[in-house]
């Protein structure tokens, strides 16, 4: 096998699974920072509103999310490779170019020897199992139930898309049938005496008025709809809460993972952190489309105003 710069750093990476361990920090607070679904779309617009002193204002919720959104990115890393674990100093080592060159010149014997202790490093060939205290057996019976609990949130996946995908149906439908309502409605109106064979079509006031109306039946459902997601989302936080704590708990218990024995302990003890990210990115990523999709509509509503005002 022929050792390069980008094979060695392929199989060192390969054994950072073993150095995983938990941070050193409470994520429960994490559930609380994650703002909750617009009560309106008015709401949502306001606070998905941008406003650029060199282009046109835009709504984007990824603004509400992003400081949120890119810490928890920052503590999966950490938990991944660790600050000051050999993998970290290892790739601040991989960018150096003087690294880098030091690499191409090294022999054979040389880089399997870099190999080998790269992979003493990761604990990979740690020696035999050492008993561990009844604080970390008890913190994995908890990640256990954690284990269990997700496996039961992947056998209703496919029932919860389908009734997602059904609810989107008919909210589109609901949607469609006041787009028709407004077609309807301004074919009614009477032409305005005009030039030309086609006259001067209908009153720009009398238009106006119709979409406007139509705006806010849409807005209604909007915010009607709104309240069923709020409700969602309230119980969903409230679950994943009650999941994660008897965990979390426990994981402090255990000191965060000081108190285990082998590596391979700690990094089964970070597998729950990993999990509550997850939970509450899931979380982040409703409460986001919930705030884009209202002030979209919101977005419209006021559109259509300036362009009554011009």
């Amino acid at each position: 096998m022929k050792w390069t710069f980008v094979t060695a750093s392929l199989f060192f990476l390969s054994m950072t699974a073993c150095s995983q361990q938990p941070v050193k920090m409470n994520l429960m607070e994490y559930f609380d920072r994650v703002a909750s679904p617009p009560t309106s779309a008015k709401q949502a617009y306001a606070k998905c509103l941008v406003k650029t002193p060199d282009r046109e204002d835009r709504v984007v919720a990824d603004s509400i999310f992003k400081p949120l959104v890119d810490k928890l990115q920052q503590i999966q890393m950490d938990i991944a490779t660790p600050p000051n674990s050999p993998q970290a100093e290892f790739m601040k080592k991989m960018q150096d170019p003087e690294f880098q060159k030091k690499m191409k010149t090294m022999s054979e014997e040389e880089k399997m020897k870099m190999a080998m202790e790269m992979n003493e490093a990761t604990g990979a060939t740690q020696g035999p199992m050492k008993p561990e205290p009844q604080t970390v057996i008890a913190c994995m019976e908890e990640i256990g139930k954690l284990n269990e609990a997700t496996s039961g949130q992947l056998e209703n996946l496919n029932s919860n898309v389908q009734a997602a995908g059904q609810h989107s149906r008919e909210l589109e439908a609901k949607h469609t049938n006041i787009d028709d309502w407004q077609q309807a409605q301004i074919q009614k109106l009477p032409e305005q005496a005009g030039q030309g064979e086609g006259g001067g079509g209908p009153d720009p006031k009398a238009v106006y008025a119709i979409k406007k109306k139509a705006m806010e039946k849409h807005l209604a459902i909007v915010d009607e709809d709104l309240k069923q997601t709020d409700k969602m989302w309230a119980e969903q936080l409230a679950n994943s809460k009650k999941l994660f704590t008897p965990y979390e708990r426990s994981l402090e218990k255990t000191h965060f993972g000081d108190d285990a024995k082998n590596k391979m302990s700690r990094t089964n003890l970070s597998t729950g952190q990993t999990l509550m990210i997850g939970s509450i990115s899931n979380l982040i990523s409703e409460s986001q489309h919930a705030y884009q999709d209202a002030a979209n509509w919101y977005e419209r509503y006021v559109q259509l105003q300036q362009q009554n005002q011009q």
